[in-house]
């Protein structure tokens, strides 16, 4: 099952506007679809290191927004790291299942065989190390033990990352308003395949006027980065008008 993305798909949406079609690559280049991509998931799922494990509201929408763009990181993979990219997205819809059958309580999943399986297993560590290592060598993303090599050639202009680690070259105007919100959602569509009914759409807008603004929406496009007002609004309004998950 792929969970619909709630912000962090808008942001990749855009990001890989103009990139479909063809065959999957061999390897991945710098500045490529995937490569943009890349540094969106890395991002949500740095995000998780920082969840509060007493907030099960939260855990929801941050692990299913990492889970969302790892999953559409996974689809773009070129052929030499779509293997890795599958065993980290198994292990996150993994721990999401063991989280949900648990009660979204941290504690009693670490106790139970499944969690103490999941948490010990040496391939998910071994997956993340060599994922890290493909995107610093082939896309210039740096992880957090790494520096990005600048020789000339290696990296281009748009894949380099501002100092503030924020995902490069988004830069959108939504307007204000109900307006805003529903331009968000043309992008979530574009960036989902799928299709809001009208009726979906008015409930996804009734949740969110007044709580999000265009301007709210703008800075978390441009960023990646949401905020944690923003991305529980989101999710909260995706959740109560049933368009939280596809099959």
């Amino acid at each position: 099952m792929k969970r619909l993305a709630l912000l962090s798909v808008a942001a990749i949406s855009v990001t890989a506007c103009g990139g479909g079609g063809g065959g999957q690559a061999a390897t991945a280049h710098a500045g490529d679809s995937f490569c943009k991509l890349a540094q969106v998931a890395k991002d949500d799922n740095d995000e998780l290191s920082n969840l509060d494990p007493t907030d099960p509201a939260k855990v929801k929408v941050q692990l299913s927004g990492a889970i969302d763009s790892l999953s559409a990181l996974s689809d773009k993979a070129p052929k030499d790291i779509q293997p890795t990219t599958k065993t980290l997205l198994a292990a996150e819809e993994k721990l999401e299942s063991l989280l949900k059958a648990n009660d979204f309580d941290f504690a009693k999943l670490e106790a139970s065989d499944e969690g103490k399986k999941l948490i010990d297993d040496a391939s998910i560590t071994k997956a993340g190390d060599d994922l890290h290592k493909y995107l610093s060598d082939k896309c210039g993303i740096a992880t957090d033990d790494s520096t990005v090599d600048t020789t000339p050639g290696d990296t281009t202009p748009d894949a380099t990352t501002p100092a503030d680690g924020t995902s490069p070259g988004l830069s959108i105007d939504l307007g204000t308003g109900d307006d805003a919100i529903n331009k968000f959602l043309d992008f979530y569509e574009l960036g989902t395949g799928s299709k809001l009914t009208d009726e979906q759409r008015n409930c996804i807008v009734s949740n969110l006027s007044g709580k999000i603004s265009g301007d709210d929406l703008n800075e978390a496009i441009s960023t990646g980065k949401p905020s944690d007002a923003v991305s529980l609004a989101l999710g909260q309004a995706f959740i109560t008008c049933n368009v939280a998950t596809q099959s």
